[in-house]
């Protein structure tokens, strides 16, 4: 005879899950992991699907030394799982490092991004703890205006567009013009992602001094600018397809800014959540698996892979 578990039998275990999943921050691992197969398809040719476990790995190790070291505005700002972390921080804490140092065993499969993931991990350590020198003294990146937000966006553009071009051999099979488009789209849409998190983050934030946009110019000028990038993105695009940098295929980036515009604004209004964010995240990564699923049907069916590419 079998029992069915009690609801305050399945309840811890359900969320001590839903904690795991939120201090891995899984839905920026999952986009970064989808950006980098996108991205390197479109500049190698490549399903990248063995690279995109490595920048998985890559951001999962730089969000968790984040969450270690930024407990008490997390539990300001109420973000689910901090409980946790702060109850283990002194075994997390070592054990970061630990899979730090394991992890570098890609460079077996992949020695050839192994430069490009100490940049990205020095980076994210300099972003979590006091490496950055100033005129007043040691700071972390997140501490320093500006950036806190860019930071983030260029460490996205080395897993997710360098290191699949440096493992086809810093031989792209597009021009550089495309790569530099397509990175020139990437950063302001994704900062506008990074200012939308700090809409989230507005109350542990002041607390602690961090110079994010919304504390340092009010939400009213952060949300001015949020609206900025994301047209800056679109602009990129455009041009890109009329100047012919990029084809007719990648004109298909426009819908995310725009997407992104209509899912942000009603939210911002009655106040930003943390599954708000969440939310936004998973629409970019299903964006991005849309595009991949749907070009590689494309593909199959024998229809031409691009359209008005001089460069093809």
């Amino acid at each position: 005879m079998t029992s069915t578990p009690s609801i305050s039998e399945t309840a811890p275990a359900s969320s001590a899950f839903s904690d795991a999943l939120s201090i891995a921050r899984y839905h920026i691992v999952l986009i970064a992991m989808t950006a980098s197969l996108v991205f390197g398809w479109l500049t190698t040719g490549r399903y990248g699907f063995g690279l995109a476990l490595v920048v998985g790995l890559d951001w999962f190790l730089i969000n968790l030394f984040n969450k270690v070291t930024d407990v008490e505005e997390d539990l300001e700002n109420g973000i689910p799982g901090t409980e946790r972390v702060a109850k283990w921080k002194r075994f997390l804490a070592p054990g970061c490092f630990a899979l730090l140092g394991l992890s570098f065993l890609s460079h077996l499969p992949f020695p050839e991004i192994t430069p490009l993931r100490v940049i990205v991990q020095l980076i994210g350590l300099a972003y979590s703890y006091r490496l950055v020198p100033t005129p007043s003294g040691m700071k972390r990146i997140k501490q320093l205006y500006f950036f806190k937000n860019f930071g983030s966006a260029f460490l996205f553009v080395l897993t997710c567009l360098a290191y699949p071009i440096a493992i086809a051999g810093w031989s792209p099979t597009v021009p550089w013009i495309f790569v530099a488009a397509l990175a020139l789209f990437f950063v302001p849409f994704e900062v506008s992602y990074e200012i939308l998190y700090d809409f989230r983050d507005l109350p542990g934030d002041r607390r602690e001094g961090i110079p994010t946009f919304p504390v340092v110019h009010g939400p009213v000028i952060a949300q001015r600018l949020i609206d900025a990038l994301l047209v800056t993105s679109v602009v990129v695009i455009a041009i890109a397809v009329l100047t012919g940098a990029f084809g007719l295929r990648e004109l298909l980036f426009i819908v995310a800014p725009i997407a992104q515009w209509f899912f942000y604004r009603p939210r911002l209004t009655r106040g930003l959540t943390s599954n708000d964010c969440i939310v936004l995240t998973h629409l970019g990564s299903a964006q991005l698996v849309f595009f991949l699923i749907g070009t590689r049907v494309w593909l199959a069916m024998d229809l031409p892979e691009n359209v008005f590419v001089p460069w093809a």
